[in-house]
């Protein structure tokens, strides 16, 4: 497999190859174009509502899938969460920039990650045909049935800090 490290210069600028690849087939370097996901199931998470958890075994760097929504900008924020004031779950992330996913009601399956303070993923932003994505990455190893978290690093600018946190970590914020 060819084009999955820093050998690879646009792998190392967090860009996916293209058609164009010297690797041809053998480019490692299309996880997002190729959806190539991990194993994952929806489940009940008590308290956190609906939560994420692998079905394979993950290492440090593996891509787990994408985190797709409806892209919004900035300007109309303000009314999504009006909209939303009355839900409990909210599914809005920084993509780049002015441009912000909302996962409510077009949103993939990694909507349902929630937040932790010590978490065992992370979203990371790559560049894709020339759209801006977001993969969600394993911080460590995850063991298969383990639930996928990342840091929402909520703006409490924007009246969610009345937010409980229920990750359950000794590191919780």
């Amino acid at each position: 497999m060819c084009c999955v490290d820093e050998t690879c210069a646009l792998f190392a600028c967090q860009e996916e190859c293209g058609n164009n690849c010297a690797a041809g087939p053998l480019c490692g370097n299309k996880r997002i174009q190729r959806r190539e996901w991990k194993k994952l199931q929806v489940f009940d998470a008590g308290l956190k509502g609906r939560g994420l958890m692998v079905g394979e075994e993950c290492k440090k760097g593996d891509f787990i899938c994408e985190y797709v929504g409806v892209a919004v900008k900035r300007r109309y924020l303000d009314g999504l969460f009006a909209r939303y004031k009355s839900e409990r779950m909210l599914y809005i992330m920084a993509l780049d920039g002015d441009i912000y996913l909302d996962a409510r009601h077009r949103g993939g399956i990694a909507r349902y990650i929630n937040h932790s303070c010590e978490p065992n993923c992370a979203v990371h932003r790559w560049k894709v045909r020339g759209i801006i994505r977001a993969g969600v990455f394993a911080l460590r190893e995850i063991l298969e049935g383990e639930e996928l978290s990342f840091d929402y690093q909520w703006d409490r600018k924007r009246g969610r800090a009345a937010t409980k946190c229920y990750c359950g970590s000794d590191k919780c914020r």
